[in-house]
C-alpha cells in the first residue's frame, strides 16, 4: 500500500473517525483505524461495535492495500505533522513509513483480516432530509437526554417519521429527548416523504453527536440519507457513512407531559433572557441552581439567593399576555441549556400555575417546544 495526501485532509478524516475508537475493550483490535487504498481513493474506518464510521480522504494512490494503524498513536502523529504533503508506504515487514519533507515515522501495523466489518443496514426504511435542518433538530434536542444508564431508554433521542399525532403539528419528522426533568421536541416537514413512510426509533445520543459534527463539516449541498431497520440505523452524507445500533425499549409517551394551555405568556428577547439567566446562575449555583421566576406587570424578574454568597434580582422587559402576575421556580441550568440552542430573536415562556410545568417556544414558530418541570419552594408553595 502506498499513497500521498495533504495533511489537512488526513487530519480531518482521522479526527472524525478517532472519536468513536474505544481503547477500553476486551477486543483490542477495535482500538485501531482501518486504512483502505484502492482505485476509488483512500477510505478510513473505525468500529467500536456499537457505532461505526467510514469516510473518504482525498489521496493519490500509487499502490492498493489495506492496513490497521493504532488510533491513539496515529492521532498523535497526524496532529503534529507540518502542513505539507504526507506519504504512506507499507513495507513487507508490516511497518508503515509516514514521510513528510525530509523526515519520517515508522509505525507498526496489524493485518486488517480480523477487523469487524461495518454493517450495511438492509431491509430498512429509507428517506432523505436536508442536512442543515436535521443538524438543527439534533442541536435543539440532544442536550435533554439523560446521562443515567439506569434510564437507558432516555439516553437516546426518539425519532418519529410520519404524520404528527397532535393537533396543529404538520411536521412529518420529529426528534424528542427527555431526562425526566425537561423535554425537548423539534419537528420538520420533509419534502418528498411518502405517506407510507412511518417509523419510530430511539437513536443513541453519542451517535447523533457524531452525526452533528459530521454535518457541521459539510456545507449542506447534499442530502442526508437515513436508513432504519429493526436494530440499526445508518446515515450517508457525501462520502461519509455512519452506522449505529438503536436503543431497544419503550420511549415514554411525551404527549402526556406537554401542557394543554398556558395561563401567562411572556415574550422575551432571546439574547437578553440568556444573559440574565447566566448572571442569575452565578448566585444560584450555590443553592441547587434554583431561580424564582416572577411576572410583574411588563417584566419578568429572575431572583436567586445563596446563604453567605449573596442575592440577585434580574429584571427583563417582556410582553405579557394573560395573567400579569405569578411566580414559579426552575432549575436555571435547564433554562440556559435551551436558550443556547434558540435560533429565533424572541422566545415565549408559557406558565401554567405555580407547580405546573413551564413551556418555552421560539416566537412565531410551532416546530420547537421545550417543557421544563418546576421546583417546589416555600415561596411557590
Amino acid at each position: 500500500m502506498e499513497f500521498v495526501c495533504d495533511k489537512k485532509d488526513l487530519q480531518n478524516g482521522v479526527s472524525a473517525v478517532e472519536r468513536i475508537v474505544t481503547t477500553r475493550s476486551t477486543l483490542p483490535i477495535i482500538g485501531n483505524i482501518l486504512f483502505e487504498a484502492g482505485k476509488q481513493g483512500l477510505d478510513i474506518s473505525a468500529n467500536n461495535l456499537e457505532m461505526g464510521i467510514k469516510l473518504g480522504v482525498k489521496a493519490k494512490v500509487n499502490k492498493d492495500g489495506a492496513v490497521l494503524l493504532p488510533a491513539k498513536t496515529l492521532g498523535g502523529i497526524v496532529s503534529k505533522l507540518p502542513e505539507k504533503k504526507v506519504g504512506f508506504k507499507l513495507s513487507e515487514k508490516g511497518t508503515i513509513k509516514i514521510s513528510y519533507e525530509r523526515s519520517h515515522f515508522n509505525v507498526h501495523t496489524l493485518p486488517p483480516d480480523e477487523f469487524p466489518v461495518l454493517p450495511k443496514v438492509k431491509e430498512g426504511k429509507t428517506f432523505s432530509v436536508d442536512p442543515k435542518a436535521f443538524g438543527s433538530m439534533v442541536r435543539q434536542t440532544i442536550f435533554s437526554v439523560s446521562s443515567s444508564e439506569e434510564k437507558y431508554v432516555l439516553t437516546g433521542v426518539l425519532m418519529e417519521v410520519g404524520k404528527g399525532a397532535q393537533g396543529g403539528d404538520d411536521s412529518n419528522i420529529r426528534l424528542v429527548a427527555t431526562d425526566g426533568y425537561r423535554l425537548a421536541k423539534r419537528g420538520e416537514k420533509i419534502k418528498n416523504l411518502g405517506t407510507e413512510t412511518s417509523l419510530s426509533v430511539i437513536i443513541p445520543a453519542k451517535t447523533l453527536q457524531e452525526l452533528s459534527r459530521i454535518l457541521e463539516m459539510g456545507k449542506g449541498e447534499e442530502e442526508l440519507k437515513v436508513t432504519v431497520s429493526s436494530d440499526q440505523i445508518s446515515f450517508k452524507y457525501k462520502d461519509i457513512y455512519l452506522v449505529s445500533r438503536v436503543i431497544q425499549g419503550q420511549f415514554p409517551d411525551y404527549k402526556q407531559v406537554i401542557p394543554k394551555r398556558g395561563v401567562t405568556k411572556v415574550a422575551l428577547d432571546s439574547g437578553a433572557f440568556l444573559e440574565a439567566a447566566e448572571r442569575t446562575a452565578v448566585i444560584a449555583a450555590g443553592s441547587a441552581n434554583i431561580v424564582r421566576f416572577e411576572v410583574r406587570e411588563e417584566s419578568l424578574h429572575l431572583s436567586a439567593s445563596t446563604p453567605d454568597v449573596g442575592t440577585i434580582d434580574e429584571v427583563i422587559p417582556a410582553e405579557i399576555k394573560g395573567e400579569k402576575k405569578g411566580q414559579v421556580a426552575f432549575n436555571i441550568r435547564l433554562i440556559t441549556d435551551m436558550l443556547k440552542s434558540v435560533e429565533a430573536e424572541k422566545v415565549v415562556l408559557e406558565l401554567t400555575e405555580s407547580l405546573g410545568p413551564g413551556t418555552l417556544k421560539e416566537d412565531g414558530k410551532d416546530d420547537y417546544l421545550y417543557v421544563v418541570m418546576p421546583i417546589r419552594t416555600q415561596e411557590a408553595g
